[in-house]
């Protein structure tokens, strides 16, 4: 959009540059016209000859009675000279009516001969041009011309004297008439172009923002189709990328939402297989603690296991595989299994419960988590040291406690610790959300804290499901 809207500035500027220079030629031609031409002149010379009579004026006082015939011709020819020898190729004098006295004066002539006077010709026509100023007393004047050159003459009666006035004369080239029509018509074209080209551009400009206005807010609606046609040509390839980058990211947000289906899949196949293994692993600490002989007993406590499995239901709280739990008994068994089947060959793992402490609630869950929380210690915490697990009642609430000796976890990680799921966790305090999700299940919370020597993870349990 910068390249078009720089375009139409380019545009608007030439059309308004030309017109500017439209008008100004017209405005030339006119003023060197052959009727501006003479009409200037003819100011001019009516302006000196005004002058003349002023400067003849000041060498007579007002109070004098007016000359009746010219007794002194050479001051009053230099009055004359003075005058028209700042106005080049004008000639100038006096004519008196009685005496028929004619002054002339031609200081500005460049010619080589002697200039002494004006033809007879045109001497008759002053002289005429004198005597009709005198009768009017104003300033008269007169113009002969043709279409390359005019001869302009200008008379005025001198109040100082009776019968006595100046005259001014000038030769002027003229600009032929075909010349300005045809320089009137040049820019007259130019101009009308111009004001068109200028109108059009306006239009477009109007029509383009107008046409894009709409556009984007046809594109905005997410339940319409993106317009592929337009009917200004410049907007035409930006509404094809538009709508290609529409199409891929439909085909994006089709890619995204089936990997999120995926990935969802995959987190609830993640938190069985997890399950399935703590399973695995309670199914093998009752078959090592049972007496073979009651044969009954053993299946009955499977089934039992495996009906709080399938019916197991992380959505919700479920009272489903509830059972009494030994505290004290069974936190033994899981550290011993743990110890023998994940421990290394440094690290001990040890239960603590100076309390008779039975609980009734989802034995799975339980096992589950408190698993979770061992394998993290085990696997991603020190290669050597103690894992501890304690537990004690309080507020009717069974608190567990996994301690390892990890020095703990920067802010950042801890904000994150249960806020997201890892199927296959490569670090101390990831995949956490599932056994979250477990707890909550079943009204329990879990926190996590650090002193810089050791970690633990405080686990807050019901005491009944109830």
């Amino acid at each position: 959009m910068s390249a078009l809207s720089s375009h139409t500035k380019l545009n608007r500027w030439m059309a308004m540059i030309f017109i500017a220079i439209a008008i100004l030629g017209l405005a030339v031609s006119f003023w060197f016209s052959a009727s501006q031409t003479i009409s200037h002149q003819s100011e001019k010379l009516a302006s000196a000859c005004g002058k003349i009579d002023k400067e003849v004026a000041q060498l007579f006082p007002s109070n004098d009675f007016r000359q009746v015939r010219v007794g002194n011709p050479d001051l009053l020819q230099q009055q004359m000279y003075r005058v028209t020898s700042t106005m080049s190729g004008t000639e100038g004098g006096f004519w008196h009516i009685n005496s028929k006295f004619f002054g002339y004066s031609f200081p500005t002539y460049l010619g080589n001969d002697i200039k002494s006077g004006v033809p007879e010709a045109e001497k008759t026509l002053l002289s005429s041009l004198a005597q009709r100023s005198l009768e009017q007393r104003q300033i008269t004047l007169s113009v002969q011309r043709n279409d390359s050159n005019a001869l302009i003459g200008v008379a005025c009666p001198v109040t100082t004297h009776e019968g006595l006035s100046a005259w001014l004369m000038q030769r002027t080239s003229l600009v032929p008439l075909s010349y300005t029509l045809l320089s009137v018509g040049l820019f007259s074209i130019i101009l009308v172009l111009s004001v068109i080209s200028l109108s059009r551009t306006i239009v477009f400009e109007r029509s383009w923002y107008s046409e894009r206005d709409r556009l984007v807010k046809q594109a905005e609606d997410e339940t319409k189709p993106v317009p592929v046609t337009s009917g200004i040509n410049e907007i035409q390839p930006l509404l094809m990328l538009l709508y290609q980058s529409r199409q891929k990211r439909i085909n994006l947000e089709r890619s995204i939402s089936s990997l999120e289906a995926k990935l969802s899949r995959n987190h609830e196949l993640s938190v069985v297989a997890r399950l399935a293994t703590s399973l695995a692993r309670e199914l093998q600490l009752r078959l090592k603690a049972a007496n073979t002989d009651n044969k009954e007993l053993v299946i009955e406590q499977i089934q039992q296991l495996l009906h709080s499995y399938i019916n197991l239901d992380l959505r919700h709280r479920s009272h489903s595989g509830a059972e009494q739990i030994n505290v004290k008994d069974w936190l033994q068994q899981v550290a011993s299994y743990h110890q023998h089947n994940s421990a290394g060959d440094q690290q001990s793992i040890n239960a603590i419960c100076t309390e008779d402490l039975v609980l009734e609630q989802n034995y799975l869950l339980l096992r589950y988590a408190v698993d979770v929380f061992i394998m993290q210690a085990v696997t991603f915490g020190p290669k050597h040291g103690e894992v501890l697990l304690k537990a004690i009642e309080r507020d009717n609430k069974l608190i567990i406690e996994i301690v390892d000796e990890s020095e703990g976890l920067t802010k950042d990680e801890e904000r994150r610790m249960f806020r997201q799921d890892d199927v296959l966790p490569e670090a101390y305090g990831k995949g956490l959300k599932p056994v979250r999700d477990a707890l909550q299940s079943i009204g329990a919370e879990v926190s996590y804290q650090a002193d810089g020597e050791n970690s633990r993870f405080i686990l807050q349990i019901p005491m009944t499901s109830d």
